[in-house]
C-alpha cells in the first residue's frame, strides 16, 4: 500500500478541513482499522459501547470514545494484536418512540401498520438513517474496526440472545411472575430502575379520614395520590406509635366506597411522616407492594395500561375510565364534598419519571418474566473482590459492589415490538414453552403437551439484556471462532458511572456464566461533561455544544487534544471550555510552521531516523534529546495509567515549550547548524508518533513529509526510549542557560526593555563560548566578558548581568524622571490644601500621604540612578 502524496513544499497555513477527510478515506481503504486475530502478540481488545441507532455524537462521546482511540492507535504501535470493534445498539425505546412520532406526521398509527409492518419500517429506518453515528465518528478521527461493526439485532446477535434466555429458563434463573413494575404509560411498556428519572416536582398532600362503619373512631391518613385510595387494602403505622397502638387491627371504612380494611402495624411506616398512618395499595406503589406481601394483603390493580381507573380487579365506583389526573381531581373533590378531607397542604417531593418518554412513571402489578439476579450477582462481586475487576478512578468499585449487594430481579420483558422477541410460546391451555426456535418449540410442546398449536409472547427483551452478551456476542460466542478465542476477555472497558449497574455489572455477571472470566479486567469511567458554569447540557438551557461544529471551526484533532485536555483521572467532571480547542487549533499551527522550518533547511533532512554521532552533538542537542527519553517515558506512563490528561498536557509541553521554543531557536546559532538537519528530524519524527494517538491528522501529515520509514505512522513503531541517546549533564547544563535567560528577559521588562532592544550581557569568563552564544541569541543580547565567578556553570550563569546602552536608559529615566517630579507635585498641592485635609475622611488623606511617599522614594532612584552615569537630574 502506498502513502498518500505528500509535498514536502508545505502550505504556507495548516487546513483540517483538507487534510483529515483525505486521511481518513486512506486509512479505511487501507485497512489499517481492521485486525486478524493473532495468538503471536499481546491482545489489545476494546468493545466499543453501542451507541443507539438513533443516536447522535455529542460531548460525551468526546470524553468517552477518545480515550478508546486514543489506547487502540497507542497499543497498535506497540505492536500488539490492537483492535476496537464498534457496533451500534438497536435502542428499542428510544428507536419505537422515533418511529411513532415519524409514522404520525405521515397520519399512520402503530397499530395500524400491525407487528410485521412496523418491524419492517423499524428495521428500513435503521438501515437508512442509523449509520449516522458511524459518520460522525470517522469525522472526530475514530478509528474502530469498521469490518467488524455488529448490531444487536443482526443474526448473530439474535442467536445468542435467544440461546441465554433459554439456557437461563432452563436453569431456574428466568421466570415468569406477578411483580410490581415500573409502568410508563406514554411508553406503553415496562422500565427498569435505572432508566428511571427521580424529579423534585411540586404537589399536594391530603389528610383524608378514614371512620369506623358505625363512627365509633377514625384514623387520618396523608397521601399525595389520592386516585389511588380505590386500592387501599389496608392502613398501616408503626407497631411502636402510641396514638394508633388501640386501633392496630381494627377496621375502617374507605371513605369513597365505604369498603372496609383492617389498619396494620408495620415497621417501614415512618411515624414523622403526614399523621403518621399510611395507606396501602400493594398494586401501586413499591414500599406497599412489600408491606402487602408481609401482612398476606389482597392486591387488586386499579389502573389499566393506559394509566385510566379500572374495575376489572375491584368495584371503582364512578371513576371507572377516567385517566389517573382527572381521577385524582375529582376524588379530591367528592373527599371535600363529604367532608373526609382533613387537610390540603403543598408538599415538595421526588416523583419518578421515564428518562425515555418524560412521563410519571406507575407502579403497577403485572406478569412479567425476570431473571433471578442473585446466583449471577454472587461470582461478579466475588470478580471484584478478589481482583480479577477493577475500576478507574477506584471508588467506582465500591458502587459496583453496592448495587450487587442489593440487587432484585431483572423484569427483562417489555411490551414493545422493536427488539429480540421472548423466544417463549403458550399453548391453548396456557403452558409455556421456551426455546430457540419455533420448530424447536413445536416439538418440546408436541412431547410435553400433545399439541403443536402454539401463540408466540409477544413482548420484547429489554435492550440492557442483548447489551449484556455484547463483549462475547460480537465474537462469534457460542461458537469457538479465533477471535473469541483470542480476544476474550477485553483488556479494558470504557465507559460512564451511570450504566455501571444497567451494562457494566450485567456484562460481568454474564460472561463469567457462560465464558467463565470477567469480559474486562479493568474498567475506566470517564467523566460527564458539563457546560463552563457546572450546568448539565441541553437544548432547554441553551447551552448544548455540538461536537460536529467544534470540528468545523478547529478540526478533529484540536476537538480532541481539546477534551482530552480538560480530563483529569481523578475528577469525573468536565467544565467544558471551547477556548481549549482554539488553543489547540494554535498548538496545531505550531506544529504546522516548525515543520515548514524543518523542511526549508538548506541542506535538506538526512534519512529518517539517523543522529550524529554522540561527541558531535551540541549542548542544545543534548538537552533536547535528553528531554525526548524523558517524555516517551512519561507518555508511556500516562496512557498506561489512563491518565489521558496528563499524557495531553505532556506532549503538549515537550513540542510547543520544549522543541518550538527552545530547541528550534537554538538550531538557528551557527555551532548548532552541522547537527541540526539531523536531530531535528530524529526529534520531530519522534515526537509525532508519540501525538499520534491523540491527534491523528496532522501527525500523519507532518510524518508523511519528513523522512519516514512505512506507509503510514499508524503502523510506525511506538517510540522507544532507548534509541533515544541521554546526556543528563548536559541537560542540567542547558537547564542552568535556561534559567539564566528567563532572568534576562525578566531583567528587559523590569528595564521597560522591548524584547529585541539593545542589551548589553556581562558574561564571566567561565561560561564556555557555546553556552554565551546560546545566551545571547535567546536573548539578542550583546555578550561583554567579564571576571570568572563561581566555582560552576550554575554559579557563573547566575552571575550574568544585563545593561541597556546608556542612551537608552538616559532617554527612560529623563521621562520617569518628568513623570514623578508631577505626581509629587501634584501629592504635595492636594496635602498642603486644609480644606482637603480637614474635610475628606481621614482613610482618604493618609492614603494621599502613603502615594506621596511612594512617589518620592521612586523619585530618589531615578535620580541616584541617573547620578551614577555621571548625569545631573
Amino acid at each position: 500500500m502506498d502513502s498518500p502524496e505528500i509535498s514536502t513544499d508545505l502550505p504556507k497555513t495548516y487546513d483540517p478541513k483538507a487534510v483529515e477527510p483525505r486521511l481518513y478515506a486512506f486509512w479505511e481503504s487501507s485497512g489499517f482499522f481492521h485486525e486478524e486475530p493473532d495468538p503471536a502478540r499481546p491482545p489489545f481488545i476494546i468493545a466499543m459501547p453501542p451507541p443507539n441507532v438513533t443516536g447522535r455524537a455529542h460531548l460525551g462521546h468526546g470524553s468517552t470514545y477518545t480515550p478508546m482511540d486514543v489506547l487502540t492507535r497507542y497499543h497498535r504501535m506497540q505492536g500488539d494484536n490492537a483492535d476496537w470493534l464498534p457496533g451500534l445498539d438497536h435502542a428499542a425505546i428510544a428507536t419505537e418512540a422515533v418511529l411513532v412520532r415519524e409514522l404520525a406526521k405521515e397520519g399512520i398509527a402503530r397499530d395500524s401498520l400491525g407487528r410485521d409492518g412496523f418491524i419492517e419500517r423499524a428495521w428500513e429506518w435503521s438501515r437508512t438513517y442509523g449509520g449516522t453515528i458511524n459518520q460522525q465518528f470517522r469525522t472526530l478521527g475514530f478509528g474502530p474496526d469498521w469490518d467488524r461493526a455488529r448490531f444487536t439485532m443482526d443474526d448473530g446477535l439474535s442467536a445468542a440472545v435467544r440461546k441465554v434466555f433459554v439456557e437461563l429458563y432452563r436453569e431456574g434463573l428466568i421466570y415468569r411472575g406477578k411483580r410490581l413494575v415500573n409502568w410508563d404509560p406514554k411508553g406503553r411498556t415496562t422500565v427498569s430502575d435505572a432508566e428511571v428519572d427521580h424529579v423534585e416536582r411540586d404537589a399536594h398532600l391530603w389528610h383524608v379520614r378514614y371512620p369506623a362503619k358505625d363512627g365509633s373512631y377514625e384514623i387520618t391518613v396523608a397521601t399525595t395520590r389520592p386516585e389511588t385510595m380505590l386500592g387501599d387494602v389496608a392502613i398501616a403505622v408503626h407497631p411502636e406509635d402510641e396514638r394508633y397502638a388501640d386501633l392496630i387491627g381494627k377496621l375502617v371504612c374507605m371513605p369513597l366506597t365505604m369498603r372496609e380494611i383492617p389498619i396494620v402495624a408495620d415497621a417501614s411506616v415512618e411515624s414523622s411522616f403526614g399523621t403518621g398512618a399510611v395507606k396501602v395499595t400493594p398494586a401501586h406503589d413499591p414500599t406497599d407492594y412489600e408491606i402487602g406481601l408481609r401482612h398476606e394483603l389482597p392486591m387488586p390493580s386499579i389502573m389499566d395500561l393506559q394509566a385510566r381507573i379500572s374495575d376489572a380487579e375491584i368495584e371503582v365506583g364512578p371513576y371507572a375510565g377516567l385517566d389517573r389526573y382527572d381521577a385524582r381531581a375529582r376524588i379530591v373533590a367528592d373527599l371535600r364534598a363529604s367532608g373526609h378531607l382533613v387537610k390540603e397542604e403543598p408538599y415538595r417531593h421526588a416523583v419518578s419519571i421515564s428518562e425515555r418518554s418524560g412521563d410519571v412513571i406507575e407502579p403497577l402489578l403485572s406478569l412479567q418474566w425476570f431473571v433471578k439476579m442473585k446466583p449471577l450477582a454472587e461470582p461478579a462481586l466475588a470478580a471484584y473482590r478478589d481482583g480479577r475487576l477493577r475500576f478507574v478512578p477506584e471508588r467506582y468499585g465500591r458502587t459496583y459492589e453496592q448495587w450487587l449487594e442489593n440487587i432484585r430481579d431483572w423484569n427483562i420483558s417489555r411490551q414493545l415490538w422493536w427488539g429480540h422477541q421472548l423466544p417463549v410460546w403458550y399453548t391453548a391451555a396456557g403452558e409455556v414453552v421456551v426455546a430457540e426456535t419455533e420448530e424447536e418449540a413445536r416439538e418440546i410442546a408436541q412431547r410435553r403437551f400433545g399439541t403443536t398449536e402454539l401463540t408466540r409472547d409477544p413482548d420484547t427483551l429489554d435492550t440492557w439484556f442483548s447489551s449484556g452478551l455484547w463483549p462475547f456476542s460480537i465474537l462469534g460466542w457460542p461458537e469457538q471462532t479465533p477471535e473469541l478465542d483470542c480476544w476474550y476477555p477485553s483488556q479494558v472497558l470504557i465507559t460512564g458511572w451511570e450504566i455501571i449497574f444497567l451494562w457494566v455489572a450485567r456484562m460481568v455477571m454474564l460472561g463469567l456464566h457462560f465464558v467463565g472470566k470477567v469480559p474486562f479486567p479493568t474498567v475506566f469511567i470517564s467523566p460527564l461533561v458539563f457546560d463552563s458554569q457546572g450546568r448539565k447540557m441541553s437544548k432547554s438551557l441553551g447551552n448544548a455544544i455540538d461536537p460536529m461544529e467544534l470540528v468545523e471551526r478547529y478540526g478533529a484533532d484540536a476537538f480532541r487534544m481539546g477534551i482530552l485536555r480538560q480530563m483529569r483521572l481523578e475528577g469525573q467532571e468536565i467544565r467544558f471550555q471551547e477556548s481549549r480547542c482554539e488553543e489547540a487549533r494554535n498548538f496545531n499551527n505550531k506544529i504546522w510552521n516548525a515543520t515548514r522550518y524543518l523542511l526549508s533547511l538548506p541542506e535538506g533532512l538526512p534519512r529518517a531516523m539517523t543522529l550524529p554521532k554522540a561527541h558531535e552533538l551540541t549542548l542544545a542537542d543534548a538537552w533536547i534529546l535528553t528531554r525526548l527519553h524523558d517524555t516517551i517515558e512519561e507518555m508511556s506512563r500516562l496512557l498506561d495509567a489512563f491518565d489521558f490528561g496528563n499524557a495531553a498536557e505532556t506532549i503538549w509541553r515537550f513540542v510547543w515549550y520544549e522543541f518550538c521554543d527552545w530547541y528550534l531557536e537554538a538550531t538557528k546559532a551557527p555551532e548548532n547548524r552541522a547537527t541540526r538537519a539531523a536531530v531535528l528530524s530524529f526529534v520531530w519524527n519522534n515526537a509525532m508518533r508519540l501525538l499520534h494517538p491523540i491527534a491523528p491528522f496532522i501527525t500523519e501529515e507532518v510524518w508523511l513529509a519528513l523522512p519516514h520509514d512505512g506507509v503510514t505512522i499508524m503502523t510506525a513503531t511506538w517510540p522507544d526510549p532507548f534509541e533515544v541517546p541521554v546526556d543528563r549533564a548536559a541537560a542540567e547544563r542547558f537547564d542552568a542557560l535556561q534559567r539564566a535567560i528567563e532572568r534576562i528577559r525578566n531583567l528587559r521588562s523590569e528595564m521597560g526593555l522591548a524584547p529585541k532592544a539593545p542589551l548589553t550581557l556581562e558574561v564571566p569568563h567561565n561560561v564556555p563560548d557555546a553556552v554565551a552564544s546560546l545566551l545571547a541569541l535567546y536573548t539578542y543580547g550583546e555578550i561583554e566578558r567579564s571576571a570568572e565567578r563561581g566555582a560552576s556553570l550554575d554559579d557563573a550563569l547566575a552571575a550574568v548581568e544585563g545593561r541597556a546602552p546608556k542612551g537608552l536608559l538616559l532617554e527612560r529615566y529623563r521621562k520617569e524622571l518628568v513623570r514623578l517630579r508631577g505626581e509629587v507635585e501634584r501629592g504635595e498641592k492636594k496635602l498642603g490644601n486644609a480644606q482637603f485635609t480637614a474635610k475628606a475622611a481621614p482613610e482618604v488623606v493618609a492614603k494621599e500621604r502613603d502615594k506621596l511617599d511612594a512617589y518620592r522614594a521612586e523619585l530618589q532612584n531615578v535620580e541616584a540612578a541617573l547620578a551614577a552615569m555621571g548625569e545631573s537630574a
